[in-house]
């Protein structure tokens, strides 16, 4: 979808159609141009229970949810905050709320309500996006904020499902099943417990990057395997490495940071989004990159 003018009616088919093209629209249009081009390679991995979600998956997902948030009143310019509990919940939510021409303000994960209503207060947002387990801490920091939205991956009282971003028809439908494969968890059952698509399955090595050498130094391409932790800092920087992991292709694996280590063994990673200060052993520095 390019940036343009367009004065018809918004549709689920053609869900952001804007009248100019903000730089970080712009931004999450080259990451779904790429996604378009990928094909059914993994975009993001679980790390917790091994779940899948192809780039062809990730591309839909973001576009219809960027639909759905227009519907429900995000206009273009608005911010949006985003507290989520893992980065494949952020990569998500953070690029529809850029696909719908607003602003995403993403908060770490383990900030307190006086925390989040400071960041929701600075940076003017409307609307929250959450993960279930999170969804207390959002709902204090949202009221004393002018949130007045509150979505969650899964399910939460008081909150509205991500999911219902989403639609109804393919959007909703998991993608075609990837042979299944060692996860990094096993659990039964195929609903993904944050209320996130279930994508392509558990990861094996098919669903992973083509078969080749990783980018060399603090480079990287479509063969890496990039291991995140959850949301960390003031939230810019931690964005940016996850666009730059999405640009190149690369593979975000979500993990918590005590499974960061475990994770690049099971996924075979080649580089690392952490917190300040944090180790990663068998990973050279260059490969290391801190969300300050």
């Amino acid at each position: 979808m390019e940036c343009g003018v367009s004065t018809g009616e918004r549709t689920e088919a053609d869900p952001i159609l804007v009248s100019d093209c903000s730089p970080d629209r712009a931004l999450t249009e080259r990451i779904l141009d790429i996604a378009d081009k990928a094909g059914y390679r993994a975009a993001l991995i679980d790390a917790t229970n091994g779940s899948v979600t192809a780039w062809p998956r990730f591309a839909r997902t973001v576009r219809a949810a960027a639909g759905g948030l227009a519907r429900r009143g995000l206009a273009e310019g608005d911010t949006a905050g985003v507290f989520v509990q893992d980065a494949a919940s952020a990569a998500i939510a953070v690029n529809a709320i850029r696909a719908a021409g607003g602003r995403a303000c993403l908060i770490r994960s383990d900030a307190d309500p006086a925390d989040i209503a400071a960041r929701l207060n600075a940076c003017g947002a409307r609307v929250l996006i959450t993960s279930a387990p999170l969804a207390g801490l959002a709902a204090e920091g949202a009221d004393r904020s002018r949130v007045r939205q509150v979505i969650a991956f899964g399910d939460a009282d008081g909150t509205t499902p991500f999911s219902s971003l989403l639609g109804s028809g393919r959007h909703s439908q998991p993608d075609e099943q990837a042979a299944a494969g060692p996860g990094f968890a096993k659990r039964s059952g195929s609903a993904h417990e944050s209320g996130r698509p279930e994508g392509n399955g558990r990861a094996d090595e098919r669903d992973l990057a083509d078969s080749g050498e990783p980018g060399s130094g603090g480079e990287l391409t479509h063969r890496d395997v990039v291991v995140a932790g959850p949301p960390c800092g003031d939230g810019q920087a931690y964005t940016s490495l996850l666009d730059l992991t999405l640009l190149a292709g690369a593979t975000l694996v979500a993990a918590p940071v005590p499974l960061v280590v475990a994770a690049l063994r099971v996924y075979k990673g080649t580089a690392a989004i952490v917190p300040p200060g944090a180790g990663v052993p068998g990973l050279e520095p260059a490969r290391v990159f801190p969300a300050a």
